[in-house]
């Protein structure tokens, strides 16, 4: 299977990315300040990992300088733009993964989902609470609205503790 280059949307003449999730500048004479030309070779660009573990490439031409998330170039190049209400969730739930096979728009509902199911959600893979209690079948519950949301059953008797002897202050004090 070959690589397959489209033009970067809104880059179009500058920038191409492949569906491997790879993006390069394209070839182009550039106009110098003096009036001469001067052949700007393309390149592979070296993709830098943000402090969220997504791959981000840098985008310049002329004055605007931008820095892009590599899998939204390639979702708006091949698939086409972000529908409304959707976000670019990886299937295989690797962020540096950015090739067209392991991408798709979807809801942020089904991104949430696929975190649990690949291990990177950090409230799925907690073992115990702030407090320290272990999260087990006896010690947990669980909202029927919200499955997803677990509640530590020590913590939360004693907060009920706690809110019923303030009631009772109050009622003493008025």
């Amino acid at each position: 299977m070959s690589e397959r280059w489209l033009p970067v949307v809104g880059w179009e003449g500058y920038y191409e990315v492949s569906d491997m999730g790879r993006v390069r500048s394209v070839d182009r004479t550039i106009i110098r300040s003096d009036g001469g030309p001067r052949l700007w070779r393309g390149r592979v660009l070296a993709a830098v990992t943000n402090r969220h573990g997504y791959p981000m490439v840098g985008l310049s031409r002329s004055s605007n300088i931008s820095s892009k998330k590599v899998h939204r170039l390639v979702l708006e190049a091949f698939v086409g733009p972000c529908p409304d209400g959707m976000e670019a969730c990886h299937n295989d739930g690797i962020r540096a993964n950015a090739s067209l096979t392991n991408l798709r728009w979807d809801t942020k509902s089904a991104n949430h989902f696929d975190r649990v199911r690949h291990g990177n959600n950090f409230r799925a893979n907690q073992t115990h609470c702030i407090h320290g209690h272990l999260f087990d079948e006896q010690n947990t519950k669980r909202s029927p609205a919200r499955p997803t949301i677990r509640q530590c059953r020590a913590c939360h008797r004693e907060n009920d503790r706690k809110s019923r002897i303030r009631k009772q202050q109050r009622r003493t004090n008025a």
